[in-house]
């Protein structure tokens, strides 16, 4: 029960909603910006597009891009972000790492996932997939 309790908030009625995984991940990185030992900006303008989200932590800059998956396999949007992250964001800010969560529908919430990182040329990508898929409703249970 524990593992789908907030699992609910990701959705506006059968669709996910990237702005609430947006919200909880900001909110537990302000964690790391307090008193002043950095800043957290996001949909941050970059010389190639507008990244989700920037993290200045102690000098160090963390780019991170966040995505919903909710039409397929996984594997093919990590492998479409991991190209924008290092050709546009990471290529501009002259960053060799970045970052990237995933809200995975198609994984169940409480699926155990571990972090894993893809190289792209000099640079590398670190991914965490979130497992926000719905659990299956039991027979004689109102939907809520």
């Amino acid at each position: 029960m524990e593992r789908r309790i907030g699992v609910r908030a990701f959705y506006a009625g059968e669709k996910p909603y990237k702005k609430t995984g947006q919200f909880l991940l900001t909110a537990w990185l302000y964690q790391l910006v307090k008193e002043e030992q950095g800043e957290l900006r996001y949909e941050v303008v970059s010389g190639l597009g507008r990244m989700d989200v920037l993290l200045t932590y102690k000098g160090n800059r963390y780019i991170i891009e966040t995505k919903v998956n909710d039409k397929g396999d996984v594997s093919r949007v990590i492998e479409e972000v991991v190209l924008q992250l290092s050709g546009k964001y990471l290529a501009s800010e002259g960053a060799h790492e970045g970052y990237l969560v995933v809200f995975d529908t198609r994984t169940p919430v409480g699926a155990q996932c571990e972090p894993k990182t893809y190289p792209a040329g000099d640079k590398q990508v670190t991914c965490f997939i979130i497992a926000i898929g719905k659990p299956p409703q039991k027979k004689g249970r109102k939907k809520n």
